[in-house]
């Protein structure tokens, strides 16, 4: 929400300071363009992750803050030690998604401090695959 205020402010110094329209809308896209790479970077680095960590059998724990970041995150018990998801939690159908009397398979980071869970693995699947391909047809687009 800050990065918003603070977006429309610089915007409306510039068009007090006459900065011409096209100009803005070059930034805006250079911005859009950049959050677009940082995004698929991270989701690439995520899934690099993703293929180096083991697969386990789990119980689902329970949901709660993340030790290591603001939101809230689904826990999994391996083999007795409790182990966040990479991931914030779904915020819907939490009965349904997150089951305690069912066991699911994660995959455990080799540096044992988070799994990823079948959402996580979605999300890092599909983010990457769709980022390469977003990045390849923009290549193609501006060569041709």
């Amino acid at each position: 929400m800050e990065a918003i205020a603070v977006i429309a402010v610089i915007v409306v110094l510039c068009i007090v300071l006459g900065v011409k329209a096209i100009y803005l809308l070059f930034a805006a896209v250079i911005l859009m363009a950049a959050g677009f790479v940082v995004s698929m970077l991270l989701l690439a680095f995520f899934f690099v992750r993703l293929l180096f960590s083991k697969k386990h059998k789990s119980v689902f724990s329970r949901i709660d803050q993340s030790p290591r970041h603001k939101f809230r995150v689904a826990f999994y018990k391996i083999d007795g030690t409790e182990y966040p998801n990479i991931f914030p939690v779904e915020s819907f159908l939490h009965s349904r998604l997150y089951r305690t009397d069912r066991e699911y398979t994660v995959f455990l980071s080799r540096n044992k401090n988070f799994v990823f869970d079948r959402f996580a693995c979605i999300t890092c699947t599909t983010g990457t695959i769709i980022g390469i391909s977003c990045a390849v047809a923009a290549v193609r687009f501006f060569i041709s």
